[in-house]
């Protein structure tokens, strides 16, 4: 049998892995060992500590996350059509909240969401992601903004808004997704990744993204 191929972004998985169903604490280096399949001693071929690999998870988490977007530079130049307007805001949430519940999105984020209370490098990058994600949301309010008696300030507020309720839905979603398999611990962790997306809670998404641009901030009056 040939051995595994170990390097340091497979030591990061491993570890994010593990980290998802006990807690970074708690991870251990035989606990990252042992579901690599590999000897404890082999992890200090590619990391001289657990403090150095703590380190290069937060890189890989960053990098990542800089790569999550709820609207993308292409989203945005598609707002001239506004026809399209709702139907993409709407799209482009509920696929923010469905592309969470894919490995390994949804261990950095447990990851990210519960080291952010323990680590200032944690929360740094916890900030930049939601302070991004606010951002995209203030642009995409602003572009498609028909109405010159709204205020930047007042676009940026409820951008706010919106960001604050979509990320608590985000928490409270794969919470319970989480706890679902802690319930039925027999069927393993892997099974999280298997379930089918909460139809009625995208439901409630696309409703809440449908508010925002036609009932709460009146952009296409």
């Amino acid at each position: 049998m040939s051995r595994p191929i170990i390097n340091q972004a497979k030591i990061i998985e491993a570890a994010l892995f593990c980290a998802f169903d006990k807690g970074m604490g708690e991870t251990s280096l035989n606990d990252i060992s042992n579901y690599l399949s590999i000897k404890k001693a082999s992890l200090y071929n590619h990391f001289s500590s657990k403090e150095e690999m703590l380190k290069a998870i937060y890189t890989y988490c960053s990098d990542f996350l800089g790569k999550v977007n709820l609207i993308s530079d292409e989203d945005l130049s598609k707002t001239a059509k506004l026809a399209q307007v709702e139907k993409l805001f709407k799209t482009c949430s509920t696929n923010y909240i469905k592309k969470h519940e894919v490995d390994p999105l949804f261990q950095i984020y447990t990851f990210i969401n519960s080291e952010k209370y323990f680590t200032k490098d944690v929360l740094e990058i916890f900030q930049s992601h939601s302070s991004k994600i606010e951002n995209q949301i203030y642009l995409f309010f602003k572009l498609v903004n028909k109405n010159p008696k709204i205020e930047t300030s007042y676009i940026k507020k409820e951008a706010k808004f919106y960001s604050l309720g979509l990320l608590s839905i985000l928490d409270n979603y794969l919470a319970v997704r989480k706890e679902t398999i802690r319930q039925n611990p027999e069927s393993g962790v892997g099974a999280l990744f298997a379930l089918p997306s909460d139809d009625k809670l995208l439901q409630e998404v696309s409703k809440f993204a449908e508010n925002a641009i036609q009932g709460g901030y009146s952009y296409l009056s």
